[in-house]
């Protein structure tokens, strides 16, 4: 099994290959023209899929509603053919949904909220004029990925889910302006809560994708389902919140990968949570690996740049590929 971040600038987009034929893509990054003219190596997700001719994908996980993680699948389902598709909400609301409009006189998170939200509303409604599954994933749940891989799904909690859901109904039957506004701006506020937290197990490895749930959330786990994690996809793009020395010391921790921006906007790739990470082994560090940045001293240095990521696992052991196209 191969597993590459692709270097969407900030946002999450991790594609796994097996060697049987298999694919996957756990979310696939923003759509904004803004986060790909900054930098030469980021890359679109589907501008990704189509140099390495990438056509079909098994599964799609799409972790949660932020336009960082939904935004670039639209383009990805546009030039490939798909058999399911793993959501953390129940479908039939969004089916039920209409596309949403705001105001100028609102926080830039909104609009990108909602774009995020129209985005996934537009791909469900899509899909559902296809073959293709769409299934809702609870914490407990055990997809088999292609015989090579086991998605285990840790979270989100179920109550966040069900708070997340009425706001979700209400804001498709309010026709008021200012109250879809204000329902839109608590969406997005509470949108990492309902984020899938995965753990891929292998025979060798176990990586586990937090997209944005954070530690805080994870409360109610036993920690013993993390003692087997040799990849950490850090929750949050690396901001303060991602990390806990209670959970991740427990980790025998072999790569830390990041899928912040290279500008480290909103207190991303916080150098903080490296230096805790770095202390938690002291005797042997894990491998810091990072989607776009090229010089982060002293634990990560690229200058060449690259487009992706890609970790091969061979005897138990990791060894990064930097892919440049």
């Amino acid at each position: 099994m191969r597993i590459t971040f692709i270097n969407v600038g900030y946002g999450d987009a991790i594609l796994f290959e097996g060697s049987n034929g298999y694919t996957a893509l756990l979310d696939g990054g923003g759509s904004l023209p803004e986060e790909f003219a900054q930098s030469a190596f980021r890359i679109r997700a589907a501008t990704y899929f189509q140099k390495k001719n990438i056509t079909h994908l098994h599964d799609i996980f799409i972790s949660h509603i932020h336009e960082d993680h939904v935004c670039g699948l639209e383009a990805v389902l546009e030039q490939v053919t798909l058999d399911r598709i793993y959501v953390p909400y129940p479908v039939k609301p969004f089916l039920q949904g209409h596309m949403l409009k705001v105001g100028t006189d609102v926080p830039r998170s909104v609009p990108l909220y909602t774009a995020a939200l129209n985005a996934y509303t537009r791909m469900l409604q899509r899909i559902v004029d296809t073959d293709c599954a769409v299934q809702m994933l609870q914490p407990g749940d055990i997809i088999d990925m292609g015989g090579q891989m086991t998605a285990h799904v840790l979270g989100p909690k179920q109550t966040a889910i069900q708070v997340y859901m009425q706001r979700i109904e209400q804001v498709f039957q309010s026709d008021d302006g200012q109250e879809v506004a204000r329902i839109l701006g608590e969406l997005d506020a509470t949108s990492n809560q309902t984020s899938f937290l995965i753990k891929f197990e292998m025979p060798e490895m176990a990586l586990l994708a937090a997209a944005d749930n954070c530690p805080r959330e994870w409360d109610e786990l036993p920690i013993d389902l993390f003692k087997n994690v040799t990849v950490l996809k850090l929750p949050h793009h690396g901001q303060g919140d991602a990390i806990s020395e209670q959970i991740m010391q427990c980790m025998p921790l072999k790569a830390v990968v990041t899928t912040a921006s290279s500008d480290r906007r909103y207190g991303s790739a916080n150098p903080m949570v490296y230096e805790r990470l770095a202390a938690m082994q002291p005797e042997n560090p894990p491998q810091f690996l990072f989607t776009d940045e090229r010089n982060y001293p002293p634990y990560f240095s690229q200058p060449d740049g690259f487009q992706a990521i890609t970790l091969v696992v061979d005897s138990g052991n990791l060894h990064p590929e930097f892919i440049k196209l």
